[in-house]
């Protein structure tokens, strides 16, 4: 197993870990911290909640020459609720490096606030990109000679929300040949043209293909044609959980969503972004306290943030842009912890669950009626076309005799029908997923020769 002090990381900056409760590396951290250490421009794609933030930071951290005052590192993100995270992260190692200097640059102040005190310039500079274009590149407020390194956060989110005009701007008055860190967890096309310009092909890590982390189980939830808000109070009542985040797509169902977890009686906050700065630095601050008992939010919430030990997602809805519900389930199951998803939809909701099926999430088919969660045997299958009790084929038969077989024990223990149930219950979800996969293939290809025919 890694260990922090193995890649070749100072004694003190691998006490400083310790003392922080960071004991060994994340996979991806022991893949980039390496390289960056080396000084390598690099792109890291991986998945929610694997460890990104402290893949730069750390190497960040041990390259800094505390001895020149000035600016050497900038670190750019998205939002500026992503942009305090990091900061705070950054600043707790500020106990351990008396001389260690780091200041946020965001929205949440006012421009006066941000341009204050920055004559006595920090080593590592956190920010939002348009602030950081007023500060650094309009009003020249910082030394820039000095910058080694660029972190480019959520580049995919940067994209999204067209902030790579400031970051040409900001990047055009940085020395050439400087190390460029991008981190994200999706990878389009249009944005590997926009990276262009600031990285080459030394060096990529792809996470793999999981979108959110391995630990996180995915469940689609026919609420039968049930209003979603009142099918969200009896889900709560019957999962009782320790810390839930409930998503939803449209600014105006947060209200409705609230009163709904309000009237099961749980502790809950909403955070939407049509709150003030200060409301939202507030509800922030007051969620990472452990004040709630879930949260009612937009996809504002979706990206970056980590609100530890959230147990489970609820997505009243599905964005019509798919990777922010890869976003918003990364919410739970982050660090090597579980966590569950769950998406509401009717029969008349099916086509993006369907596309996450066709994208590859493996997901349990359960059914939400008259206060009760039960197994759906035939999930997003028309029910007249495979019944709760459909014959198995001969395939099927095999396996479910193997199970049964492998889950026998040799001498008669406490609880082996329900392992022998668990056994033969899981070859049976195999066999839904591929009698759905079957189906939504069938259906596209029907589509397309239709189409093909209007030709």
């Amino acid at each position: 197993m890694s260990t922090f002090a193995s890649l070749n990381l100072s004694p003190r900056l691998v006490a400083a870990l310790g003392e922080l409760g960071y004991k060994e590396p994340s996979p991806v951290q022991e893949r980039i911290i390496p390289k960056a250490l080396n000084g390598m421009s690099l792109l890291c794609q991986s998945q929610t909640g694997s460890g990104k933030t402290h893949s730069y930071l750390i190497p960040i951290l041990e390259k800094l020459d505390f001895e020149d005052r000035r600016l050497q590192a900038l670190v750019i993100c998205p939002s500026r609720e992503l942009a305090r995270q990091v900061y705070e992260f950054a600043f707790a190692f500020t106990p351990y490096f008396p001389s260690f200097k780091v200041r946020l640059i965001s929205s949440e102040v006012k421009s006066s606030q941000n341009s204050e005190g920055l004559s006595a310039s920090p080593q590592l500079i956190i920010g939002t990109p348009g602030r950081l274009k007023e500060i650094l590149s309009d009003k020249y407020a910082v030394d820039l000679r000095g910058v080694k390194t660029l972190v480019l956060d959520e580049a995919d989110m940067l994209c999204e929300l067209g902030y790579f005009d400031d970051i040409d701007e900001i990047y055009s008055k940085l020395n050439e040949g400087i190390a460029t860190m991008v981190f994200s967890a999706t990878l389009e096309e249009n944005l590997k043209v926009r990276l262009s310009r600031y990285i080459g092909a030394s060096f990529a890590y792809d996470g793999g293909e999981n979108k959110t982390a391995s630990g996180v189980s995915h469940h689609l939830i026919d609420i039968k044609h049930q209003d979603k808000f009142d099918a969200l109070s009896s889900f709560l009542r019957i999962k009782r959980p320790y810390l839930a985040l409930v998503f939803v797509s449209k600014k105006e169902d947060i209200g409705k969503a609230y009163e709904a977890v309000k009237r099961v009686g749980f502790p809950a906050i909403a955070f939407h972004g049509d709150l003030s700065t200060r409301e939202r630095k507030t509800v922030i601050r007051r969620i990472k306290e452990n004040e709630f008992a879930v949260i009612v939010a937009s996809d504002l919430l979706s990206r970056g943030i980590d609100i530890p030990d959230v147990d489970m997602v609820i997505s009243l809805d599905l964005p019509s842009d798919l990777a922010y519900y890869y976003h918003r389930a990364g919410r739970s199951g982050r660090f090597g912890k579980k966590g569950d998803s769950y998406i509401f939809y009717t029969a008349d909701s099916t086509r993006l669950p369907k596309r996450l099926i066709e994208e590859g999430v493996q997901f349990d088919f359960l059914i939400l009626k008259r206060d009760e969660l039960t197994p759906d045997p035939v999930g997003l299958l028309p029910k007249r076309k495979l019944s709760a009790k459909k014959e198995f084929s001969d395939e099927e038969r095999l396996e479910v005799r193997k199970a049964k077989a492998l889950s026998r024990e040799k001498k008669v223990k406490p609880g082996y029908k329900k392992r022998q149930a668990e056994a033969v219950e899981k070859v049976k979800r195999k066999y839904r997923r591929k009698a759905i996969k079957d189906k939504i293939r069938k259906e596209r290809d029907a589509h397309y020769r239709a189409e093909a025919k209007k030709k």
